[in-house]
C-alpha cells in the first residue's frame, strides 16, 4: 500500500475505546498519530427502559441502530442481562451505515436496511421508503441524541421506542495533554468524527482555543461539519463517503492534490 500519509502527524479525538480503527487506517497510510479522546462512553443514568423493551422485544417491528455505540451497547446489556442476541432476529434491522452494519453482524445480527446516505436524514428516508406507518420501532441509542430521526418517524404513523444504551460525556482529565499536542506538537491533521467530538474539544480547551493556531481539520460528514461551522471551525475535509475510510480518503486527497506553496 503506498504510505501516501508519510511524514504527517494526526491528532485522533474519538473515544479511546474506537480510536484503535482509525489509528490503523491511518497508520497503513504513513501516518503519525497521537490519540487524544474528546469524547468518553459510558452507561446512561438508568437501564430501566431499555432492560423492558428488551424483555418485550418480539413485539417490535424493527430495531434500529444509528451507530455503532448503541449496536455494541445493546449487545452487551443483552449480554449482562443473560438474554440471548437471537431475540432481535425475528425484527427487521436498519443500521446507520456500513460501519454499523459491520457491528451489528459482529454481534450476530443480520442488517436488513442500510441508507445510501449515511447519516439520521438518509436512514429515516429509507425507512420511510420501506413503509413504516404503524409499526413499532425499537431505538437504542445515546440519552442526548439529536430528536430528529424520531420526530420525523413519529409524523408518518410509527409508534418509536427510545431507550439510552450510553451517553456522551466530557473527558477534561485530557485537557493537559491536549494543550500540550496542540502547543508542542506539530501537528497537521486533526480528525473530527462526531458533533461530540467537536463540542467537547471546544468545551475542554476552554480560552485556550483562541489562542492557538489550530492545523488542518478533517470532517467525517455534513452533521459534524456543520457543528464545526457553528464553532468557527474550518474543515479543510468533509468526508464524501461519511464513514472512516471516507475520512481517510479525503485526507489523502487533500495531501495528494492540494497546491503546496513553496
Amino acid at each position: 500500500m503506498m504510505q501516501q500519509l508519510q511524514g504527517k502527524r494526526i491528532l485522533i479525538t474519538r473515544d479511546i475505546s474506537q480510536a484503535e480503527g482509525l489509528k490503523e487506517k491511518l497508520v497503513l497510510l504513513g501516518a503519525e498519530i497521537l490519540c487524544v479522546a474528546t469524547i468518553a462512553i459510558s452507561d446512561p443514568p438508568e437501564w430501566e427502559s431499555f432492560d423492558q423493551a428488551a424483555e418485550r422485544a418480539p413485539d417490535f417491528d424493527w430495531v434500529v441502530f444509528s451507530s455503532t455505540n448503541a449496536v455494541r451497547r445493546t449487545s452487551m446489556r443483552l449480554s449482562q442481562l443473560n438474554l440471548d442476541t437471537e431475540r432481535l432476529n425475528a425484527l427487521k434491522k436498519a443500521a446507520v451505515g456500513n460501519q454499523t452494519a459491520a457491528a451489528a453482524s459482529e454481534a450476530g445480527w443480520k442488517i436488513d436496511l442500510i441508507p445510501d446516505q449515511y447519516q439520521a436524514e438518509g436512514l429515516l428516508d429509507a425507512l420511510v421508503k420501506s413503509g413504516v406507518s404503524g409499526k413499532k420501532i425499537w431505538m437504542p441509542r445515546a440519552l442526548q441524541a439529536r430528536s430528529f430521526l424520531i420526530d420525523e418517524l413519529e409524523k408518518v404513523g410509527a409508534v418509536i421506542t427510545d431507550t439510552p444504551v450510553y451517553q456522551n460525556t466530557i473527558p477534561y482529565e485530557n485537557r493537559d495533554r491536549l494543550q500540550n499536542a496542540l502547543l508542542n506538537e506539530r501537528i497537521d491533521w486533526i480528525t473530527f468524527t462526531s458533533s461530540s467530538t467537536v463540542t467537547n474539544f471546544i468545551k475542554i480547551l476552554g480560552d485556550l482555543r483562541l489562542q492557538i493556531q489550530l492545523p488542518k481539520l478533517a470532517s467525517v460528514g455534513r452533521i459534524t461539519s456543520k457543528t464545526m461551522k457553528q464553532h468557527g471551525l474550518v474543515p479543510s475535509i468533509t468526508a464524501e463517503r461519511q464513514n472512516l475510510d471516507g475520512l481517510c480518503q479525503g485526507i489523502v486527497e487533500w495531501e495528494t492534490t492540494a497546491p503546496k506553496s513553496d
